[in-house]
């Protein structure tokens, strides 16, 4: 009964009316393999995930029909998809999945899946694999389907799984959680997704391969449509200027440079803007493609349009069918000298892994990491003019150049580097060798555009190791420590005497702020200092205010730099003094803090923030050092740092007019970062380098009362009140990133 009048519904028939359709002669549609595929090693090599389409095909004389798609050639060939495109922006598109017949057929292997009829009048598209495959020959039709046959597969596939086929129906999807519908669920279309899914056979979603994080690849379809995009491009493409060149390393493979140049291709990117930089001798071709040198092509430049953009990708990376128009809409003309996007990486089954969430322009990191890595854009006319005046950038290779003129574009006031927070490149996993390789080549380009912007300061850095850092003449300026303390003798007395024993740089003072303590061992301790000038002690005899604090003592201060210490550190490495005060040679410092450990180990500060769990917090607190994030190993841009470890120079902080005295207890730090920023656009930077320890709240702790809670809240709101717009959104910090666990995605 239920089938009858699930049929009926769709036939439009009467309840009691048997229509038997004929099936009905249809041909195969060849589709024009050659516009989604490029040829290499004698095989055409279509990647996962490539929309083919739109696909025309004659109307049918029935409420349902049979689409079949036949593939020959090597494979493989995992669940191919038809997209069925609604011409209603604001309505979700539709995927279906083709499911294999257990033979092949004269040679071909055969998917197919009843469509509704409402369906088939739409746009369709095809998604042939989610992996890459070699492939001959690609035959597709819609045949008429009659009665028998649909409910045949509706039987079969209600007898099979039941639970998933109505689960499917109730959540409003077709078997992926990302394939969603926007429109209500009305009883008409739970009937035809109860026939569609059932039909369909529909595979078991916890099965289905989705490489090594199947959560990121529903994640980033959900957000960015990888998988399934919501609207179809249009025929017509935006015009966006731009040439790429393509790194082909000798044991690459034909069917990575055709994963390249189909995705190019299906960008709407012309293969004569296209150029393969090849020093190895082929056994094939990539036809009709350009083929240069590493030093041909930096001569070639000169012939590319000076206003257009140059790509550099290896073989085997991707682009996303949607880059043109994205280069159009956040690009300027006139302005941009640097576009550059997010990236993530491509799996072995075709599918997108280990996002790469990029902050936006940080001079300083970039500097010290080259965080564009291959999914930037460069103004060829900025490249050429590089060339000239460093004619030695040649050495370090086009993406040495490219990040050249990256740092170039990084010191400039003006908005030249436009950052698009989309994973728009997906690139493939480098070999350790190619990494290396990559490393040297940065470093070349660093080491002469350091020449021009931090001329005193010599920087190593590698993917693998990190970076280090110091200055070529070595500073001797002062710096004051201070350290605030009331009582807690078994706290300072190891704080004072780590950076006595440990501490390389010469030229400092001790100053410790006595606030009101009343411990006998303590002030026993601070007479034994002071009698021994090695601190200098100076009395706060007012309620604990930090802000105030810093505010009375560093214009008493007799040195360049005022370093704010906590009573709860210990030093750990002989030069983490000499590193902070090397990372002045950067241009345009105000403020450097440190990394902190805590005693076991792991983080407690890296740099703050802006809108995490609140006004704003450390992020990856407890996390091991190095291991959670390559970040930890470079110095970096943030909005602030903690004044646990805080190091500005005496002059800057009184220009400041220092702390605000209104955050008597927290925030009082960032207050001061934010201040510095906005007041003198100088940068803050946390350092990598590390060398201290802090055992934080050990001094005040952190069992509070109602009422230091009540303090804690009001300035959070104050903090809040004051800078909400300057840290939400927080510039160094990717908006695909969670606010509530930092680093997670959103």
């Amino acid at each position: 009964m239920v089938t009858n009048l699930i049929w009926t519904h769709y036939t439009k028939a009467g309840p009691f009316l048997v229509r038997q359709i004929a099936p009905l002669a249809t041909k195969f549609l060849e589709l024009e393999l050659l516009k989604y595929s490029f040829s290499a090693e004698g095989e055409n090599h279509l990647p996962g995930g490539t929309v083919c389409g739109p696909i025309k095909v004659d109307p049918i004389d029935a409420g349902w029909g049979l689409v079949e798609l036949c593939l020959s050639g090597g494979g493989p060939f995992f669940l191919p998809q038809l997209i069925v495109a609604s011409d209603d922006k604001a309505e979700q598109n539709i995927a279906i999945s083709l499911t294999s017949a257990p033979k092949r057929r004269d040679g071909f292997q055969v998917f197919s899946a009843p469509v509704s009829s409402e369906r088939l009048q739409k746009r369709l598209y095809l998604i042939p694999s989610l992996k890459s495959c070699s492939i001959q020959l690609v035959k597709f039709r819609v045949a008429p389907m009659t009665r028998g046959q649909v409910l045949r597969r509706f039987l079969a596939g209600m007898t099979r799984s039941p639970g998933l086929v109505v689960s499917s129906v109730i959540n409003e999807n077709l078997g992926y959680r990302f394939q969603s519908r926007q429109h209500r669920l009305t009883p008409a279309t739970a009937l035809r997704s109860l026939v569609e899914v059932a039909s369909r056979n529909y595979p078991d979603p916890n099965q289905l391969r989705f490489g090594k994080d199947p959560s990121y690849s529903q994640w980033t379809n959900t957000r960015f449509e990888t998988l399934i995009p919501r609207q179809m491009l249009p025929e017509t493409r935006s015009r966006f200027p731009l040439s790429v060149a393509i790194l082909a390393a000798k044991d690459d493979s034909g069917e990575l440079l055709s994963l390249t140049m189909n995705s190019l291709s299906s960008a709407g990117i012309s293969s004569d803007s296209v150029f393969l930089i090849d020093r190895a001798e082929r056994t094939f071709q990539i036809s009709p493609l350009t083929t240069l040198s590493d030093q041909d092509f930096h001569s070639h430049l000169a012939n590319l349009g000076k206003e257009g953009f140059l790509l550099c990708l290896r073989a085997g990376d991707t682009v996303s069918r949607d880059l043109l128009d994205r280069c159009a809409e956040h690009s300027s003309a006139e302005t941009t000298e640097i576009l550059y996007f997010d990236h993530d990486h491509l799996g072995h089954e075709g599918t997108y892994c280990e996002s790469d969430f990029k902050p936006d322009k940080s001079p300083n990191t970039l500097l010290f990491r080259n965080y564009l890595s291959r999914a930037a854009l460069a103004r060829i006319s900025n490249l050429s003019l590089l060339l000239e005046q460093a004619p030695e950038i040649r050495s370090s290779g086009i993406l040495g150049l490219i990040y050249g003129c990256a740092i170039q574009a990084s010191q400039q006031s003006k908005p030249v580097m436009v950052h698009v927070p989309v994973p728009a490149i997906h690139l493939r996993k480098e070999s350790s060798k190619e990494l290396a390789d990559r490393s040297n080549n940065e470093q070349t380009a660093r080491t002469l555009l350091l020449e021009s912007y931090a001329p005193n300061l010599i920087i190593d850095s590698s993917y693998s190791a990190g970076a280090t850092w110091r200055s070529r003449n070595k500073p001797q300026k002062k710096v004051s420590i201070v350290i605030p303390t009331k009582n807690r003798v078994d706290l300072l007395r190891p704080a004072v005497d780590s950076i006595l024993d440990m501490t390389l740089y010469p030229n400092y003072e001790i100053v410790i702020v006595d606030n009101q303590s009343d411990d006998m061992a303590t002030l026993s301790f601070l007479e034994e200092l002071s009698a021994s000038n090695r601190a200098n002690i100076v009395m706060f005899d007012e309620a604990f205010n930090f802000a105030r604090i810093h505010n009375m003592i560093v214009p008493q201060l007799n040195s360049d730099y005022a370093l704010l210490l906590n009573n709860d550190t210990e030093v750990t490495n002989p030069m983490w003094l000499t590193r902070l005060i090397d990372l002045f040679d950067l241009p345009d410092i105000g403020i450097v803090g440190n990394k902190l450990l805590y005693p076991d180990g792991t983080i407690q500060h890296a740099g703050a923030t802006g809108g995490l769990k609140g006004p704003m917090a450390h992020h990856l607190v407890g996390h091991k050092d190095k291991d959670v994030h390559p970040l930890l190993s470079f110095p970096r841009d943030v909005l602030a740092v903690t004044g646990a470890c805080l190091l500005i120079p005496t002059k800057l902080y009184l220009d400041c007019q220092g702390m605000d005295e209104k955050l008597a207890v927290s925030y009082n730090d960032m207050d001061l970062c934010l201040s510095v920023r906005e007041t003198t656009g100088k940068a803050v930077v946390v350092s990598s380098s590390g060398g201290v320890i802090h055992k934080e709240s050990k001094s005040r702790g952190t069992d509070f009362s109602a009422r230091e809670q009540e303090l804690l809240n009001s300035e959070a709101d104050y903090f809040n009140s004051k800078w909400l717009a300057r840290i939400r959104p927080d510039p160094f910090y990717n908006p695909n990133l969670s606010l509530e666990n930092d680093f997670d995605l959103a």
